[in-house]
C-alpha cells in the first residue's frame, strides 16, 4: 500500500519552533514521513527534525536532501545518529550530488557519480558501525556504536546514472519531475533493473514520488506562484526528451533568458515566460479534481510512498493534503 508523506522546509526569517506544530499535526493527520529541506536557504535540516521529534511519538523523519559536496559522510552520519537517537529510531539519511540549486550557487560543482557512490558506501559502512581506512582516512564515528535501530539511507535522483547507482548503494529513492506516469515509469523501470543488476531485490529499493502539489476551485494563483519552480526544472540540460516537443522552443527560451535558478516562492525574471500548461503538465497543480487524478495515475506506479513537496511550512498545508489523501483512499 502506498503511504503518504510531506516536505517542507521552516522559513529562515522566523522562528525554528515553527515545525513543533507542523510535525504534530502531519503526525496526527496519519501521513508515514516528515521530510524537512536540507540546504543553506531553510532553517537546518537537524535542528528542526529533532524538534521535530521531541514532539512526535510515530512519523519518520527525514532530511531532504544533503548534497555531499558540501557536506562530509562523517559529519552527515553523527547528525543523523544523534537523531536516530532522540527519535527511537524514525530518522532516515536522505542525501543527493547537489545540483544548481544547492551547490552551484555556492560556486562549487556537483559531485560526479564516482565522488557519489564513493560517499554513499563510506555513509553505509559509518551507519552500521564500520571504520573507513582508505586514501590515508583512518576514522569510524562513535555515535553509531550503541545505535539500536538501522538507519535508512536514501537518495534524490534525477537523471540514468544517479537513477542506476541509488539503485545499487541506497534504500530508497526520491524520483522527481515532470509529474507524469509515463516519465516517472521509466525511472521507476531503471531503478528496478539496476537493483536487479546490483543482485538485489527490486522490492528492497523503496519508491518515493516526489511530487509538487497544490490545489484550488480557481487555481490561476497557485499556477502562477509555481512558475518560478517550472523554471528551475527547465533549466535541466539533457532531459529534453522528458517533455513533449511542443516544449523544445519554449525549454530553449528560458534557459537563454534566465542566467539564475527559481525558487518556489521567490519572485524571480522571467517567470511570466511560462505558459500555464507548462506548469500543469510539470507539476501536480489545478483544481482539487485534477490534483486527485494526476495522484491517481501515478499510483498505478505502485510507488512506496509518494511525498508532496510543499514551500515553507504553514499548517494549511498539512490540511490540505490530507483532504486530498482522504479522497484518495475513499475512491479506493
Amino acid at each position: 500500500m502506498t503511504k503518504f508523506s510531506i516536505m517542507t522546509g521552516i522559513d529562515p526569517a522566523k522562528p525554528a519552533t515553527d515545525i513543533i506544530e507542523y510535525a504534530k499535526a502531519t503526525e496526527r493527520h496519519g501521513f508515514d514521513t516528515l521530510w524537512i529541506w536540507d540546504t543553506w536557504f531553510s532553517t537546518d535540516a537537524f535542528v528542526t527534525m529533532t524538534l521535530a521529534a521531541a514532539h512526535t511519538e510515530r512519523i519518520g523523519l527525514a532530511n531532504g536532501v544533503a548534497a555531499t559536496p558540501v557536506r562530509h559522510p562523517s559529519m552527515l552520519v553523527n547528525s543523523i545518529a544523534g537523531l536516530q537517537d532522540v527519535s527511537n529510531g524514525r530518522a532516515i539519511l536522505g542525501v543527493g550530488c547537489g545540483g544548481q540549486a544547492t551547490v552551484g550557487r555556492l560556486g562549487m560543482r556537483k559531485a560526479r557519480i564516482a565522488e557519489f557512490r564513493r560517499d554513499m558506501k563510506t555513509m553505509r559502512t559509518l551507519l552500521d558501525g564500520g571504520e573507513v581506512k582508505e586514501d590515508g582516512a583512518n576514522y569510524c564515528v562513535q555515535s553509531t556504536q550503541s545505535l539500536q535501530h538501522y538507519v535508512p539511507l536514501y537518495t534524490a535522483a534525477w537523471g540514468p546514472r544517479m537513477l542506476e547507482a541509488s539503485a545499487e548503494l541506497a534504500d530508497g529513492i526520491i524520483i522527481m519531475g515532470p509529474d507524469q506516469r509515463d516519465v516517472l515509469k521509466v525511472k521507476v523501470d531503471r531503478i528496478r533493473r539496476g537493483a536487479e543488476a546490483a543482485g538485489r531485490d527490486p522490492s528492497e529499493v523503496k519508491i518515493v514520488l516526489g511530487i509538487t502539489c497544490d490545489y484550488a476551485d480557481d487555481p490561476s494563483e497557485i499556477v502562477d506562484k509555481y512558475k518560478s519552480l517550472a523554471i528551475h526544472y527547465m533549466q535541466r540540460v539533457g532531459y529534453e526528451d522528458e517533455y513533449p516537443a511542443d516544449y523544445r522552443a519554449l525549454l530553449d527560451r528560458i534557459r537563454e533568458e534566465v542566467p539564475t535558478i527559481a525558487y518556489p516562492e521567490w519572485e524571480e525574471p522571467k517567470w511570466h515566460l511560462v505558459p500555464d500548461d507548462f506548469v500543469k503538465y510539470q507539476l501536480t497543480v489545478g483544481t482539487e479534481a485534477e490534483c486527485i487524478a494526476r495522484i491517481e495515475e501515478l499510483m498505478t506506479l505502485e510507488p512506496d510512498e509518494i511525498m508532496f513537496s510543499s514551500g515553507f511550512a504553514h499548517l494549511d498545508q498539512v490540511t490540505k493534503y490530507a483532504s486530498l489523501v482522504s479522497k484518495l483512499k475513499a475512491r479506493g
